[in-house]
């Protein structure tokens, strides 16, 4: 199953595989400006001046960025899969284990509890775990949640309904 593929109704918009390709187009251009730079500061005729026309600052700007149109990447790749039909809609992070116990730090989150870690800030953005449960509330508003969002919604729901939804 592929995170790049548009779930139905997909609107066009960039997808996660675009993000790549820019990411490696942008990580290019900064090993080129490396290479330039390095040819230029090599070459005992020219001025000094002339020779720093590229500092290094040039290409570490573009690989950063390049880094974080990565972390775009992944991040509307998890938001991807998370849209498919079946997949937990909650957008609070949760350990699919423990419930509510997830620690976040530079961009990684793992479980106070049980330690499972993740490469990725699982405290912001889609569940995406598989849905087990449809969750009403008292207006009738619906929502599909994974085990984990079920037993902290089980608890939450003041005259809604948590319904587990058969499988085939």
């Amino acid at each position: 199953m592929s995170a790049d593929i548009c779930p139905a109704g997909g609107g066009g918009g960039p997808t996660p595989a675009e993000l790549r390709e820019l990411q490696a187009r942008a990580a290019g251009l900064a090993r080129d400006i490396a290479e330039l730079r390095e040819r230029l500061q090599r070459q005992p005729d020219l001025p000094r001046a002339l020779r720093g026309a590229l500092p290094g600052a040039v290409d570490d700007a573009i690989e950063l960025a390049a880094q974080r149109i990565g972390t775009a990447a992944e991040g509307l790749a998890r938001v991807r899969a998370a849209q498919w039909q079946g997949s937990c809609t909650a957008w609070w992070g949760i350990c699919p284990h423990c419930g509510l116990t997830l620690c976040s730090e530079d961009g990684r989150s793992w479980c106070e509890e049980c330690g499972a870690r993740w490469g990725y800030d699982r405290s912001q953005g889609p569940c995406g775990e598989r849905g087990v449960y449809l969750a009403m509330d008292e207006l009738g508003g619906t929502v599909i949640v994974c085990a984990a969002h079920g037993r902290y919604l089980q608890e939450r729901l003041d005259g809604g309904l948590l319904l587990v939804i058969p499988t085939s």
